[in-house]
């Protein structure tokens, strides 16, 4: 089989996360389940993959048992897909059926769905929802049997694929009336989501998938526009292969001990608040920029957007740096989930692609998420700074703390780490530790000799 002929019988979840891990599980003949509580984002779901596959041309039909065309329309809309050109191009189609109150209404709708594809020809078909038209079958045997005969066999027919969306009741963790998709389905997503000390948080979990191995069973994700839904699936590689740029600390003594900073690289510095201030940090983080010519983010969890935004532009332009190349997000965790928290800063960077980001205030993440429940925040973490290795991006991470133990998690994930010892337990009073974590590469001095060339006020 040619490469073309390949690509045009594979289809896409439109999801980046499941197409990275998963691509080539959706072929012809395949049936998927999503399943899930009302809202939990089921027709976002499946309304993604088939507006992804019909912009590459792969015809979606998708049939509605619920909602109107227009309320779908506009709502989709709002998360960036405008399905009205794609209704344009004849790529997709929209059709409502009433919902079903009999096993004689059944048949005429099935009739009904069989016409539409001999006459649409789709390749990809949505059913939103398999719930309403399996509540109408009372006899299990049926079910099974109306679903393997029709579903199964239509999607091989088209040589496509069929996304069933099914209802899980609120209160239950499994599929009930439409429980028979689950023997019929190659792959099964469910999504979940809860409200955890007054934040949104959504879970998806991926239950089956023949034919393929599932190396992430559960993962967080948002609904945001322009983008849909989004996953954070952890890089399949933590390291990235090659370094991309170097980047100077700015300091002779830290340059010619530890070496430079290098895109890839997670470089943690940490030391008291008062050593730490967002001024300096932002004057810092602009020269090394400078000097590097290198495109920066600055991403703080603390202080007010407007003043950090004239701080940084004050700094930008005595230091004659182009605003195209600076850009700066404060970010409240209060009002966030971790999922959407970190969806932000993943959004940000991925639509910016900058070669150094700095991340400032991260201990507030440890406060706040220390009282929510103890682990969240070394999991965000984790995880966070897994998907930031994806972008082959230099991450600063600018933390205030009172005790290295603080920080121990941080210190076991970090490539590059600098100590500020000035009234902070467990560090040598007026020291600075820096070093490369899996290189033998160690820098001990006094803050004095170089305060004046680190990010220290």
């Amino acid at each position: 089989m040619s490469s073309s002929n390949k690509h045009e019988t594979i289809f896409r979840f439109g999801i980046d996360g499941l197409d990275e891990y998963y691509y080539g599980v959706l072929t012809p003949g395949t049936i998927i389940t999503v399943a899930g509580h009302p809202g939990s984002g089921k027709t976002t779901f499946a309304s993604q993959l088939c507006y992804s596959n019909a912009t590459e041309g792969k015809k979606c039909l998708y049939i509605s048992t619920q909602e109107p065309e227009e309320k779908f329309m506009k709502h989709m809309a709002r998360l960036g897909f405008n399905f009205e050109v794609l209704l344009a191009s004849d790529t997709f189609r929209f059709v409502r059926f009433p919902l079903i109150s009999s096993e004689e209404a059944l048949d005429s709708l099935l009739e009904s769905i069989t016409n539409l594809v001999v006459e649409f020809k789709p390749k990809i078909i949505v059913i939103d929802s398999v719930t309403p038209i399996t509540k109408a079958i009372q006899s299990d045997i049926k079910r099974r049997a109306m679903l393997q005969n029709f579903f199964y066999n239509i999607a091989f027919d088209i040589k496509g694929a069929i996304v069933l969306v099914a209802e899980i009741p609120l209160g239950k963790e499994y599929i009930e009336e439409a429980g028979d998709v689950e023997f019929v389905a190659d792959g099964i997503i469910i999504l979940k989501h809860s409200i955890e000390y007054g934040l949104l948080s959504r879970r998806m979990e991926i239950r089956k998938l023949r034919g393929a191995p599932i190396e992430v069973s559960e993962v967080p994700f948002t609904i945001q526009a322009p983008e849909g839904i989004v996953v954070m699936m952890p890089p399949k590689s933590l390291k990235p292969k090659y370094y991309l740029k170097y980047f100077r600390t700015l300091c002779q003594e830290l340059d010619e001990k530890i070496g430079p900073l290098r895109s890839g690289e997670l470089v943690l510095i940490a030391g008291p608040p008062h050593r730490l201030l967002l001024g300096s940090i932002i004057k810092w983080a602009l020269r090394v920029a400078r000097e590097s010519n290198a495109k920066l983010a600055i991403i703080t969890y603390k202080g007010v957007e407007e003043e950090v935004k004239e701080i940084t532009e004050t700094f930008s332009k005595t230091l004659s740096l182009s605003s195209d190349n600076i850009n700066v997000a404060i970010l409240n965790a209060a009002i966030l989930s971790p999922e959407a928290l970190l969806s932000s800063e993943i959004n940000i960077i991925s639509k910016i692609k900058p070669d150094i980001i700095i991340h400032y205030g991260t201990e507030t993440l440890r406060i706040l998420y220390a009282k929510i429940y103890p682990g969240l925040f070394e999991k965000y973490k984790l995880i966070g700074k897994s998907l930031l290795r994806k972008y082959n991006v230099l991450t600063i991470e600018i933390q205030s703390i009172t005790d290295i133990s603080e920080v121990s998690a941080d210190l076991n994930l970090a490539d590059t780490v600098i100590l500020l010892g000035e009234n902070v337990k467990g560090l040598p009073e007026g020291k600075l530790i820096a070093y490369k974590a899996i290189e033998d590469k160690r820098y001990i001095d006094s803050l004095e000799k170089i305060e004046k060339c680190i990010p220290i006020s």
